[in-house]
């Protein structure tokens, strides 16, 4: 003997319990940590299902254009992800030559405008499901649920015809795959959401300002609500740009006072719940908020989506994320990511280093 000691013995980390394994795999709050922990080996891979993901926060997707017109030309896609602050750059050759809209859950939708051709992409996995041509342009998504296809809910999308006199309101049933198109005479941009088979429309500017809410089964309007009493001064065209969001079971109507030339601490927010109870002689109404409670909302140009902040640690309730214009030394116009406190009625930039427009996806393995 030699007297040398033994060199320590590797541990072997695929020897984990398997139960140990699906628990730290379920408390991975970055999909970019859960894809790398499922890449160590077989035996974690088979311990950390896809199923198994843990709720995340969306990534911020940067898509480059010129105002409105989206477009994406390239074969890679970036991310910002709002829990590590990192930026994940994904090859997708999918994605190339076709607009790029959101917000969306798992999928973005891809519209490529020489043939009308409407399809779902979901960039991580970089699978694509087509669906059928649809004959308006500049569609955007008013409703992109999780797992579209499987879980049966419709793709909503918003649209205007050629001469951009009439707007469209368009289901895709997953089971029938075909679209359900709705007509809606309108001058300009409509706002809408979408949940539990109802649609909430309301056209961007109008005299009225009247909120429809269409059954999509019957087609039918089943209500119509009048705007806000403060909408005569708390919305502009100019100054303001306007949401119909679900949050929490709730339609909310959020007003974004909205310049390249306000300052950030100009920057401010109005929001009104859609109240349909009968408590108001049977009308529905809206009622001004001053809190939403324990939701975030994430915004992009045209339209939002809320989730829960008891899902994510370390973030707080009762605040907006947006797409703030701005103007540099050299006027040029640039976005830049934005936190609004509603409690505070504060706006704060983040640390995003995107200047180009872009739109939300919550990702996922499926």
């Amino acid at each position: 003997m030699d007297g040398s000691r033994p060199l320590p013995r590797t541990p072997d980390w695929s020897m984990l319990p398997p139960e140990l394994l699906q628990t730290i795999a379920r408390k991975l709050p970055d999909i970019s940590d859960f894809v790398k922990f499922r890449a160590v080996c077989a035996t974690w891979r088979s311990s950390a299902r896809v199923s198994d993901l843990p709720p995340q926060l969306p990534w911020f997707v940067e898509v480059k254009g010129a105002g409105y017109i989206i477009e994406n030309f390239t074969s890679n896609l970036r991310f910002h992800s709002l829990f590590s602050g990192k930026i994940h750059t994904i090859p997708s050759p999918n994605s190339s030559g076709n607009w790029l809209r959101g917000p969306a859950h798992d999928y973005i939708v891809l519209y490529n405008k020489a043939s009308r051709q409407i399809s779902l992409l979901n960039p991580l996995t970089g699978r694509k499901l087509g669906l059928s041509c649809l004959d308006f342009v500049m569609p955007h998504p008013v409703w992109v649920g999780p797992d579209p296809i499987e879980s049966g809910e419709p793709v909503v999308l918003c649209g205007k015809s050629a001469d951009f006199e009439t707007g469209f309101l368009a289901l895709y049933q997953p089971a029938e795959r075909e679209w359900v198109v709705i007509e809606e005479p309108c001058l300009c941009s409509l706002v809408c959401c979408y949940f539990n088979g109802m649609l909430y429309v309301k056209e961007m500017v109008t005299e009225t300002g009247d909120t429809k809410v269409i059954d999509t089964v019957t087609r039918k309007v089943v209500h119509v609500v009048p705007p806000p009493r403060e909408d005569d001064y708390e919305c502009d065209a100019i100054m303001c740009r306007m949401y119909l969001v679900q949050s929490g079971g709730d339609i909310l109507q959020v007003v974004m006072h909205y310049s390249e030339l306000l300052e950030m601490a100009d920057c401010h927010f109005h929001i009104h719940r859609l109240d349909l109870r009968s408590g108001n002689g049977g009308k529905p109404r809206w009622v001004k908020i001053s809190s939403i409670g324990d939701q975030i909302l994430f915004l992009d140009q045209y339209n939002g989506f809320s989730l829960s902040c008891t899902d994510f640690s370390g973030f707080r309730g009762n605040s907006i994320y947006f797409i703030k214009r701005h103007r540099d030394i050299h006027d040029r116009s640039l976005s830049l990511l934005c936190r609004y406190d509603i409690e505070e009625a504060r706006a704060e930039p983040l640390n995003c280093p995107f200047v180009d427009d872009g739109t939300w996806i919550v990702p996922s393995l499926r």
